[in-house]
């Protein structure tokens, strides 16, 4: 019998290496401050998924924070290609992160993979209401896949703790937004709608391509919605769509 396969290559700066020679600066930006960027790809059977909606957002989102990047839109993509080809199987998670780096060595790129199980979702996924962590929609930060991303952990971690897999967030109008890695999109009167990018979410991929298909439209929610909804659905990159069951 043969010896399984054993993944550990990552992009970085430029070139392909072992995982265990990446070596991230202590005066990185990304590390000190949270000064990034991140995309998060399903991997399946070696092929990455949805490679161009996640660089149009990515390279939507660097000149909102003023980081430019040495390499170019095909280069990045390559990259991936090649990072998933060396993924786990049958499914990997596959992150791209950009961070401002140092001053010397400028932008850091790192692209690796990861195996993954998708979650069992045949029951749905349990959420609940997170009210006092909101979105500011008026923010820098509103609709960037950004490394500051410690209210969305501590809103999710609120959820497991009550025993539920997704936090639901409201923005600082009190508007329904997003969950705490996901979209979201409500069935109300037989017609699915998700909250506009006004709204501060992000402009998820898996969104981005269910309004392209007409399948969802965009409307602003209320938490009043959210109670009278006929179905709720959440969508990321790595689940897809999924139905969510509302717990207190």
């Amino acid at each position: 019998m043969s010896a399984p396969t054993v993944h550990h290559l990552a992009w970085w700066n430029g070139r392909l290496v072992p995982r265990a020679e990446v070596k991230i600066s202590p005066d990185d930006a990304g590390f000190r401050f949270g000064d990034g960027l991140f995309e998060t790809l399903r991997v399946d059977l070696g092929v990455a998924q949805d490679i161009e909606a996640h660089l149009d957002r990515l390279f939507a989102s660097l000149p909102r924070i003023a980081l430019e990047l040495p390499d170019d839109r095909d280069a990045l993509e390559q990259a991936i290609a090649e990072i998933a080809a060396d993924a786990p199987r049958p499914c990997a998670r596959l992150r791209l992160t950009v961070t401002r780096g140092t001053a010397n060595e400028g932008p850091t790129r790192l692209i690796e993979a990861f195996p993954y199980t998708p979650p069992d979702s045949a029951d749905g996924l349990t959420v609940v209401l997170v009210p006092e962590i909101r979105i500011d929609s008026r923010g820098p930060l509103a609709g960037l896949k950004s490394l500051s991303y410690q209210a969305n952990r501590l809103a999710h971690a609120r959820a497991i703790a009550v025993g539920a897999d997704e936090a639901i967030l409201l923005n600082e109008r009190g508007e329904l937004c997003e969950g705490s890695r996901s979209n979201l999109a409500l069935r109300l009167d037989g017609k699915w709608l998700t909250p506009p990018l006004r709204s501060g979410c992000l402009p998820g991929t898996v969104r981005r391509r269910l309004l392209e298909r007409g399948e969802i439209e965009e409307g602003d929610l209320t938490v009043e919605d959210l109670d009278h909804a006929e179905e709720i659905e959440l969508m990321n990159s790595l689940w897809g769509g999924v139905a969510g069951r509302r717990i207190e």
